[in-house]
This record gives structure tokens, sequence and C-alpha cells, in this order.
């Protein structure tokens, strides 16, 4: 992780890969073709998210392959309790403002296997992506005040930016108090 505890792109990618394990047993194969799937759809085709984190799952114990399924070439893999425990912690790591297609992709991921949490850690994760919404939509408030470009294109692109941080602000409040029910 990053200093700040926020996951770097390879623990994205391990997040990704054990959460689709936990929702059901995958061959290698398919489980690299939906990580790739899905980090292509977000931030475009890079060999950097997919190669060697899916091979640590298997030597780190998180995941394990299943007796009698799937081919020596493309064994079937199921998620460990170890793994289990690792998906805790990487969904509580923290997010930082998703201003980086990085940056959203881990958002998505988090997302995406929320529900793997119990429900008070879910409002946890809620309540610090309603956090991180505010100090993204402050910054880019206090850039368009200062006047910084103000004869340029500038503040045209940071309202831009304050309204899609606007919408992502609200949209964080309405999960943090539909988990709060």
């Amino acid at each position: 992780m990053y200093r700040d505890h926020t996951l770097i792109p390879s623990e994205a990618i391990r997040l990704l890969a054990l959460g689709l394990l936990a929702e059901a047993p995958l061959q290698y194969a398919d489980l690299a073709r939906e990580v790739r799937h899905v980090t292509a759809r977000l931030v475009g085709p890079s060999l950097d998210l997919i190669g060697a984190p899916l091979e640590l799952l298997k030597v780190e114990g998180l995941v394990q392959t299943l007796e009698g399924q799937g081919t020596a070439d493309n064994p079937q893999l199921m998620i460990t309790d170890s793994g289990r425990q690792e998906i805790e912690r990487l969904l509580g790591a923290g997010v930082r403002a998703a201003s980086s297609d990085i940056n959203k992709l881990i958002l998505a991921i988090k997302l995406r296997f929320m529900h793997l949490l119990p429900r008070t850690a879910q409002a946890l994760q809620a309540d610090m992506l309603v956090e991180v919404a505010e100090k993204e939509l402050t910054r880019l408030r206090d850039l368009l005040q200062s006047g910084s470009g103000a004869h340029s294109r500038l503040p045209a692109w940071l309202t831009l930016e304050i309204a899609q941080a606007e919408a992502r602000l609200a949209w964080f409040r309405d999960l943090h108090d539909e988990l709060q029910d």
C-alpha cells in the first residue's frame, strides 16, 4: 500500500481476483479473462495489471487448486480462508480521489466487492468515500476560487470537474444513508 494506506495497482488486481473467487471458484483462464476484461474497460489494456499478481495468489496461499477440476495448465481455483481475510484487509484500505484511471479502477473494484464485508464495515467504507469526495470537492472549488488561469479554459474545465465531484459526493452520501438503515 501507499503511505496513506490506499491501494497500489497490484493490490487492486489482487482484490479483484480474490473477490471474483469469493463469489465462485473459477478456472485460471476464466479468472485472468475476467480481470483483464474489467481492467481494460476501466483503464485500458495493461500487461502491468494482469501478470504477476494472479500467480502470487497461489504462492501466498490465498487461493488453492481444486483437485480433479480443470486441467494442469488451467486449474480450477478456489479462495482460501487466508484469501477471505486478505479481501477484508484490501477492502478496508483507503481510496484516493477518483482523479486517475487507476484510482477509478480501485474505487470500482471496492464497490464491486463491498458486499463481502459485514454491514458495519461497509458503512465505514461509505463514510470514507464521502470524506474523500468532500476533500476532492474542496480542492477543486479552492482552485476555481483562486482565479488561477482566469483567462484560459481552466475555469470551465474546473466547473465541469466540480459538477462531477458534486454528483459523486451525492451518490456516496446516498450509499452512506442506505447502509445506515
